[in-house]
């Protein structure tokens, strides 16, 4: 009976640790959502933009709600200083989890592009363009757009 609770103590021991081994050193992995407009409506900022960070003074940000509409602001593209939104609709295809749009301002012009969804959790997502796997967009959910972008002011008006 000795042996046995030996044994037994000494097996438990090695499973206890090899368990406790397994474990990620305490460090959660975020869970990957499915993409819905759920899960996708919220302020995010482009961080990464075909593999590089955006160049200092650089910004892009788009706002997407559940009723499929976008606001974005980004002065990539432009040599303006002050930027405005420019707003339409997007739809989600959730057989292939890609997301697509259309301008207002442009009498409904498409994105260049549709983009795969992938890598979605509560805080970041990747774009990659479905015709074109080099055109990739790493976003990061924040808060909100400042407000200086938003709302630019005006110094001319007095």
């Amino acid at each position: 009976m000795k042996h046995f609770l030996r044994n037994f103590l000494s097996a438990a021991a090695v499973v206890l640790f090899a368990v406790s081994c397994d474990k990620n050193d305490g460090i959660a992995e975020e869970q990957t959502l499915p993409v819905t407009y759920i899960n996708i409506e919220g302020t995010w900022e482009l961080v990464e933009w075909n593999g590089e960070p955006l160049a200092e003074g650089t910004y892009a940000y788009i706002e997407l709600t559940r009723q499929g509409e976008f606001s974005s602001y980004s002065n990539i593209e432009s040599t303006a200083l002050v930027t405005t939104a420019k707003t339409g609709t997007y739809d989600i295809d959730q057989d292939d989890d890609t997301v697509g749009g259309y301008y207002d301002y442009l009498d409904y012009e498409p994105w260049a592009h549709r983009y795969v969804v992938s890598g979605l959790t509560a805080t970041s997502m990747t774009w990659t363009a479905d015709d074109d796997a080099s055109e990739v967009r790493v976003y990061s959910r924040i808060d909100s757009i400042p407000e200086d972008i938003v709302t630019p002011g005006n110094d001319d008006a007095e």
